[in-house]
């Protein structure tokens, strides 16, 4: 028998001397291979102790102000036998009374990578501006359209051949200006081809995946660093090549009032940076640095206009990097001043200024003064609270606001969940997840991923056990099952998003979906249990390559072009794709203006696979092996299907497959080192772990074994 000690935010937790505890384990059953699990205790009980109370905060009573938060869940750690064993959260599910007096605490224990969930929330991609739209965001012109277009495939902004509303073909023998034709003829009457502000940019995944990691990891959220298996892998291609395209709204980039109001930063104001120290923050502008402990107390904006754009009008906005537009002025002419009473206190955190305008206009001066309690140090390397009688003031002499749209990836990137994105990603390489709390591997040499969330391929989680456990002298032989290993008749892999134009007459005309693959093993099965379906929340294009219909002639060009099937622009859902750059290739025109056009025969080209070539790289991100847009022949066989998918989903529906229930008394040391992707020995059968409960008092063990075969 052991002793359980159990932890709340540090604070020891009076237990039942009788109660029993079982913990959960699963890391991605076979049963329903698209949901990532973690260990959980089964709900139990705590007394209604001095000290329980004490750090429930007589949870039992609600007339308490402040007290315990029970919406949330807190941190917590188990200890068997006074050795650390799990670390995760608690939730407190409610309290148990007796001749209405507390009696008990009803309370279930959370592994840690729930802490996912936790932390993201229901955060969009847009929380990422700090990380993104400072070292990303660019002015949306012909000129970095231009360049983007002709960029390099690995670049982390490039502006791939997709039109969000046009429709492109290539005709060597009809000129019709300012049509999509991308024939390019120089002179004047032959300005068509590709209008630049039908384009929009893409942002490398794994940034995006970088920028989650750097925000959420700061302080206040917490969340460990991501293990280097998957995300980090230079090796990966292909994940590491994928690009998600920068479209939020249907149709163009920029504002579709009739009066487009275009907005700058202020420049001196961009991205305040605030760091946490001692309590306290420290706020970046200019030059000069003060450290607040409140949110500011005095707070002045002004703005001088020069006086020859006196008449211009013009509104402010202030934006917090986390919340997004925090307040916005009235659209007024002039120099204005604005003040807390207008914008309110500013809680610590970061922020930056823009100024909209319809017409381009210069600033004398864009000052911003704020002062607040502050940390000064004193004379004993402690800190002593000072009021600041002289506010800071950051000043922006000489600004210009300009008429040209910024392009900020964060008030671009597609509308998606971060906990969705990121789920959308394991699904679709199927993806496993846990906290690592092995300090050692089996060898004995430091684990460098200890305390990380450990980010791994499935077929790579199971062939890099960290133990192999021999239970048959554990093993209860009084009672067993051996069961019917296959749970359903058969799997669907897709996207949710196949209504762009091409992908949806494809679906029509061949009755399943683009890229789309139903398996069963090969059998068409008819037992009693139903399909399975694993979707991707992504858009799924099928790219068009052109030829000349002039004569039929093949041309470098393949493009894509996210309208429905009315030919009418279209949001759809998140759109990833593979970048492939065309050097010397068939030249297209490029419309700068309407009546400027050039040519370009250097280009990015989207596409559903890696690379052209099936010899060089057959990687793409179809689930079925389709047949190639740009080659028009099969032979790229490494679908996501059977890069990550085959081996595991092969073995579920393998003839010999069975799943075996068995209990055994585990030793301590055992339940101790236990992982999921150890492997289970019993009778020199070797199995893998599909789920175990185990009790930690009694270290008796119910357990899901899937047999190796």
């Amino acid at each position: 028998m052991q002793k359980l000690q159990l932890y709340i935010s540090g604070e020891r937790i009076d237990l039942f001397k009788d109660e029993q505890v079982s913990i959960s384990l699963s890391q991605q059953d076979y049963k329903d291979p698209s949901k990532i699990f973690t260990e959980f205790t089964k709900t139990f009980t705590i007394p209604a102790s001095k000290e329980n109370n004490k750090i429930f905060s007589h949870y039992y009573n609600f007339n308490i102000t402040n007290g315990f938060d029970a919406r949330d869940k807190v941190e917590a750690s188990i200890e068997l036998n006074n050795i650390p064993y799990k670390q995760g959260f608690v939730a407190l599910n409610g309290v148990e009374l007796k001749n209405n007096k507390a009696y008990a605490y009803k309370i279930t224990f959370y592994g840690n990578t729930i802490n996912l969930n936790k932390v993201f929330r229901d955060d969009d991609l847009t929380v990422l501006s700090g990380q993104l739209d400072d070292a990303y965001g660019l002015v949306y012109n012909y000129q970095n359209i231009e360049a983007k277009l002709q960029g390099t495939v690995g670049d982390v902004i490039i502006a791939p051949l997709i039109t969000h509303t046009d429709q492109l073909y290539y005709d060597s023998g009809t000129h019709t200006s300012l049509d999509g034709n991308l024939y390019y003829t120089s002179g004047v009457g032959h300005s068509h081809g590709v209008m630049w502000d039908e384009l929009k940019f893409a942002i490398k995944v794994s940034t995006v995946i970088d920028a989650i990691e750097t925000y959420y990891g700061a302080v206040g959220f917490n969340l460990p660093e991501f293990s280097d298996d998957f995300f980090g892998n230079v090796s990966n291609t292909q994940f590491n090549n994928l690009y998600l395209w920068l479209h939020r709204k249907k149709g163009k980039v920029e504002p579709t009032q009739q009066l487009a109001y275009y907005s700058t930063q202020v420049s001196i104001f961009e991205r305040t940076q605030f760091t946490q120290y001692e309590d306290a923050t420290t706020v970046e502008g200019g030059t000069t640095i003060v450290l607040f402990l409140e949110p500011n107390l005095y707070n002045n904006l002004d703005l001088f206009v020069l006086a020859a754009d006196a008449a211009i009008p013009y509104y402010v906005t202030i934006i917090s990097s986390t919340q997004g537009i925090l307040w916005t002025s009235t659209v007024a002419a002039g120099s204005r001043s604005f003040s807390k009473a207008d914008f309110g206190t500013l809680a610590v955190g970061s922020y930056y200024v823009e100024v909209w305008t319809e017409t381009a206009m210069t600033f004398t001066n864009v000052t911003w003064d704020f002062s607040s309690n502050a940390l000064t140090p004193d004379g004993n390397f402690g800190w002593t609270a000072t009021y600041q009688t002289n506010p800071l003031n950051v000043s922006a002499r000489y600004f210009n606001a300009t008429i040209e749209f910024d392009f900020l990836p964060s008030q671009q990137i597609p509308t998606i969940k971060v906990i969705d994105f990121m789920n959308g990603l394991f699904k679709m390489f199927n993806l496993t997840a846990y906290y690592d709390n092995q300090p050692l591997l089996v060898n004995g040499n430091t684990n460098t991923d200890f305390g990380k969330i450990k980010i791994q391929t499935l077929d790579s989680f199971y062939s890099t056990n960290f133990n192999t456990w021999d239970i048959s002298e554990y093993i209860s032989i009084d009672k067993s099952q051996v069961n019917v290993g296959l749970p359903y008749t058969e799997i669907a892999f897709g996207y949710e998003g196949i209504q762009t134009l091409l992908a949806s007459t494809f679906s029509k005309e061949n009755s399943t979906s683009w890229a789309a693959l139903k398996y069963s093993g090969g059998e068409r099965l008819t037992g009693p249990n139903t399909s399975y379906t694993i979707s991707l929340p992504f858009e799924h294009m099928q790219f068009e390559r052109l030829f000349d219909q002039a004569n039929s002639n093949s041309t470098t060009i393949q493009y894509g072009r996210f309208v429905d099937d009315n030919q009418e622009s279209y949001l759809g859902k998140p759109l990833l794709f593979y970048p492939v750059k065309q050097t010397n290739g068939t030249e297209i025109s490029f419309l700068r203006t309407t009546s400027s056009h050039v040519a370009l025969d250097d280009y990015i080209i989207p596409s559903n696979s890696r690379l052209l070539d099936p010899a060089v790289s057959t990687e793409n991100i179809n689930f079925n092996a389709e047949v190639n847009e740009y080659t028009g022949a099969s032979g790229f066989t490494g679908t996501l299907f059977a890069n990550y998918y085959n081996s595991y989903i092969s073995d579920v529906f393998n003839l010999q497959r069975r799943i075996t229930k068995v209990s055994a008394y585990l030793p301590l040391n055992m339940i101790y080192k236990l992982q999921m992707n150890d492997v289970m020995t019993i009778n020199n059968q070797d199995y893998i772990i599909n789920t175990a409960n185990i009790n930690l008092i009694s270290g008796k063990a119910t357990l899901e074994l899937l047999n190796k075969v």
